[in-house]
């Protein structure tokens, strides 16, 4: 929909005008939208972000990797070692166990800060460094520093092939779901503990995440990534630290894995509150190793996108929306819905490639978008619904009116309600009027609309179809009414409808015409205007002349033919009886025209494409004898090759030929010539023919063609005058014109013309 026009030079309408303003108020609707979009989006704390992180993330878990093992420090084991804390020989049991069976990596998720027994951190120590392969954690200490282990611990960590933190924070409402991959004081920065199980495990890739800014001095942190957490029931591999103590897991399940060791315990402490909270509890510090670890191994850590890309992904979303409410108003509610929609689905897959983006900021920007333009769009409507039903009630009343109270002014809203009302009103009116009007037809009329389905039908159309109609479908009723062309079972629309007379089922003769009803601008059919008229009793007074001529042409010759065969037999036996056979033939001569004239003006003509020379040539034919026997010689420049065609009826025009033909012969003295010319112009085929005869006085021109004239000039010859008005039906039927010529003396010259035949 184009809200502006610049090549009208005509003065705008009031509806251009209000709509020219809520374009022009909109740009600044979207100048103010966009900056706060945008300021939204750079704000971490919006509520919002959190909630649509975790449900979007439960759309797209990732699957357990199969490398990963956890030995867990769970109740069993527990309830048959003894109260936590152990004896580290115990520990370094275990890892002897562990190396033995040739894992690709060992981390510990145990805290070893303080010294304990020196013969057991001696024994600890060395199976640490005869393994080579175990990840010991550090300890943060306040805000400024790692805790410094004792001297006792040292050869416990220097025998480690890696020492890394286990640092995680919750976010501002208490939920684990990210940490930095290296934090640390200035000097001496630690990689997280996962990052390292990673490096163990062959794979060459950089660490994930960008550098940030510190948040004290003293701390540094950088490579922030979100925790990418496995299917809320779905687990990790696992086998109890006491089963791998007493040599019950066979060393094959834990060859060549990465095996996180720590605790599962409830009573242990070491449990987070993750998005996975809301359906499993809380999870234990070892499975969030386990989850940073697990997408690192398949490259889904999760990234945010930097501040000011997410902050133009959001703006320009908006953006587009604006336009589009702008560009397509009708559609605002599923144009939003839509941009929402895939704001989601653009997250989700940003999600799926490692890379967070929060829509938060974004729905927010699309639904006040659709907010304000709902609100400004109905004012402007509000505004134009005023004035246009000021505008109407200031029109003369074609009906009266009947009033009602008027409507609170306080409440606009009420107001423009009310005044609808009265138009509404005002419309039923009119429509009654209209259906009144309609009733009081004299033939069946219907209204439909653009589907076919009849809306009005006047009282006589109520008979003719023997139902109330309203509501029904217009196509239906006349295959019921016995419509020839939906016998078939097919329904056309409307506007292919043919337009035949025919008879229904009661033998009654319908003519029917459709006419489309089309609004005041442009020309898509509101609905269909439909009219049958009964024919019957003029197709009965059709029947009874056809009858009639039939009467004429056959009923009432025979007995003339049975008169001249008699006096056939008697033959030159008596004057009298020639002048009988005259008369006879006379009568019927007559009859011939009579039933000739009948048929010209009658409506049952068969139009073919017909080669005009051939009807030329019959209509010689058939009066070639009766020039022969008066001596007069005919003469035409057509041969049967001449290729003008006409859409005729050939035998009425054949017959309109031979009258002319005969006339001209009738009336020529022996010994001349009547001749037949004719040329082509323009879509029209002329035809001439002209006779030596007589001639005709110009006074009696004008009256040539009419029924019953004889002039002076047909004095001596038989006739009552029909044969020219038969010839100016049959041409008129056929779409052409005749003329006369003549000059008493000199001849007679017929022109016909006659529409030639579309290629």
């Amino acid at each position: 929909m184009m809200l502006w026009g610049k090549a009208e030079k005509r003065q705008p309408t009031h509806a251009q005008r209000l709509f020219h303003g809520l374009v022009r108020e909109w740009l600044w609707i979207g100048l103010l939208l966009l900056p706060i979009t945008a300021y939204l989006s750079l704000s971490p704390g919006l509520a919002l972000n959190n909630p649509l992180y975790d449900s979007l993330r439960r759309l797209s878990p990732l699957p357990v990797d199969p490398r990963i093992l956890l030995v867990t420090i769970d109740d069993a084991s527990l309830k048959k070692l003894g109260r936590w804390p152990w004896p580290r020989g115990l520990h370094a049991d275990l890892i002897d166990r562990l190396s033995a069976a040739q894992p690709a990596g060992i981390l510990f998720d145990v805290i070893f800060s303080e010294p304990g027994d020196p013969a057991n951190d001696k024994r600890l120590a060395e199976s640490v460094c005869n393994a080579g392969n175990v990840l010991l954690p550090l300890v943060r200490e306040g805000a400024a520093n790692y805790s410094q282990p004792d001297a006792q611990m040292m050869p416990l960590l220097k025998c480690a092939k890696g020492v890394g933190h286990i640092n995680v924070e919750a976010d501002s409402d208490g939920v684990v779901r990210s940490l930095y991959l290296r934090e640390g004081p200035p000097d001496a920065k630690a990689p997280q503990l996962a990052w390292l199980a990673y490096e163990m495990s062959g794979e060459l890739s950089e660490m994930p995440g960008e550098p940030q800014q510190s948040v004290t001095q003293q701390w540094h942190r950088e490579h922030a990534i979100r925790i990418p957490f496995i299917a809320p029931h779905t687990r990790f591999p696992s086998v109890s630290y006491v089963s791998v103590l007493h040599g019950e897991v066979a060393p094959e399940r834990l060859r060549n894995r990465l095996i996180l060791v720590g605790s599962t315990a409830s009573g242990m402490g070491d449990r987070f509150v993750t998005p996975l909270s809301s359906t499993v509890g809380t999870t234990a510090g070892l499975e969030i190793q386990a989850n940073v670890l697990n997408g690192l191994l398949q490259g889904r850590s999760i990234v945010d996108l930097p501040g000011w890309l997410a902050a133009l992904i959001a703006t320009a979303w908006v953006a587009l929306l604006l336009g589009l409410l702008l560009y397509r108003p009708r559609y605002a509610l599923w144009m939003t819905l839509g941009c929402m929609a895939v704001a989601l689905l653009v997250s989700l897959a940003l999600l799926r490639l490692g890379h967070w983006w929060s829509p938060a900021a974004c729905l927010i920007g699309l639904l006040l978008s659709y907010l304000i333009w709902n609100w400004r769009r109905l004012s402007v409507i509000l505004a134009y619904f005023g004035w246009e039903l000021a505008r109407l009630d200031n029109e003369p009343k074609v009906l009266p009116e009947r009033r009602r109270a008027p409507a609170s002014k306080g409440d606009v809203l009420q107001a423009r309600i009310f005044a609808l009302e009265q138009a509404v009103s005002r419309t039923r009116d009119t429509r009654r009027f209209m259906a009144d009007g309609l009733e009081c037809l004299p033939v069946a009329t219907l209204i439909t609309d653009p589907m076919g389905n009849i809306l009005l039908a006047n009282r006589i159309a109520r008979e003719v179809f023997g139902n109330e109609l309203v509501t029904q479908n217009l196509l239906e009723q006349l295959a019921d009414l016995g419509y020839p062309p939906l016998h078939n079972g097919v329904r056309p629309a409307l506007s292919a409808l043919e337009l035949v007379e025919f008879r229904d089922i009661h033998q009654r003769s319908l003519r029917m015409e459709l006419a489309p009803l089309l609004p005041a601008e442009g020309d898509v059919a509101l609905g269909w205007l439909l009219s049958l008229t009964d024919l019957s009793k003029e197709r009965d007074a059709q029947q009874h002349r056809e009858t009639m001529l039939r009467f004429l042409s056959h009923d009432l010759r025979a007995p003339h033919s049975a008169i001249l065969a008699l006096l056939d037999v008697h033959n030159g036996e008596s004057p009298v009886f020639a002048q009988i056979e005259q008369q006879v033939r006379r009568a019927l001569g007559l009859t011939e025209s009579f039933v000739q004239l009948a048929k010209a003006e009658a409506d049952g003509y068969q139009f073919q494409p017909t080669l005009f020379a051939m009807l030329v040539m019959d209509a010689f034919d058939q009066v070639a004898l009766i020039a022969q026997l008066k001596g007069i010689h005919l003469v035409h420049d057509l041969d049967e090759a001449d290729e003008g065609m006409v859409s005729a009826d050939q035998s009425l025009l054949t017959r309109a030929l031979f009258n002319v033909l005969e006339n001209a012969i009738k009336y020529s003295p022996s010994g001349t010539t009547v001749r037949l010319r004719h040329s082509s112009e323009q879509g029209w085929l002329e035809c001439r023919i002209s006779d030596q005869g007589p001639g005709i006085a110009a006074e009696d021109l004008p009256e040539l063609f009419n029924q019953y004239r004889r002039f002076d000039s047909s004095q001596g010859s038989e006739g009552l005058g029909l044969g020219l008005t038969m010839v100016k039906a049959v041409v008129e039927r056929h779409g052409g014109r005749i003329s006369c010529e003549s000059e008493v003396g000199k001849g007679t010259t017929f022109s016909l013309r006659l529409p030639l035949l579309d290629d």
